[in-house]
């Protein structure tokens, strides 16, 4: 009776053990999840929004999906037409924006876009579909990534910044 009651006990921990084990994985990819989702939330921009002043709305649409490879959601209220860029998962919202008082221009503040792993893939796309390379792939000066300059279809200057 002892042995059986011991042996019941010994199967009974084993059990335990074996399944808190099984739940271990899922509770450590569910804590790095939170935490993942914890630094995100935190993480700031000076960025809200951007608008990329365009004088031929169809004309930026069709450059800005082209180059980024993204469906851009055209909507047009009285006095103004927009495309505004996916937001989804997105800290900084982007606009392009054809109403009065928006002037394409190569002057002012250059905003430099996300190209992802490598801006070279985004940057042979920009002639091809209407746009002029002002400064090719270059490296930043402490060595951390790329950057490229281009003009979009309306005439405004921008960048792409990428760590390859």
């Amino acid at each position: 009776m002892k042995t059986n009651l011991l042996g019941a006990a010994v199967l009974l921990a084993f059990s335990f053990i074996a399944c808190n084990n099984q739940n271990k994985p899922h509770q450590e990819a569910e804590k790095a999840a939170t935490n993942e989702e914890q630094i995100a939330a935190d993480m700031k921009s000076f960025i809200s929004l951007f608008e990329i002043p365009a004088a031929d709305i169809s004309r930026a649409i069709t450059f800005y999906e082209a180059i980024l490879g993204i469906d851009i959601e055209k909507m047009e209220i009285p006095g103004m037409e927009m495309g505004i860029f996916p937001y989804e998962g997105q800290m900084v919202t982007g606009v392009i924006m054809k109403a009065e008082g928006y002037q394409p221009s190569a002057d002012g503040t250059t905003m430099y876009l996300d190209a992802g792993n490598n801006l070279q893939d985004i940057l042979d796309k920009v002639e091809e579909n209407g746009g002029k390379i002002i400064l090719p792939k270059t490296a930043h000066a402490d060595e951390n990534g790329f950057f490229a300059l281009f003009l979009d279809t309306e005439g405004n200057k921008l960048g792409l910044n990428s760590p390859n």
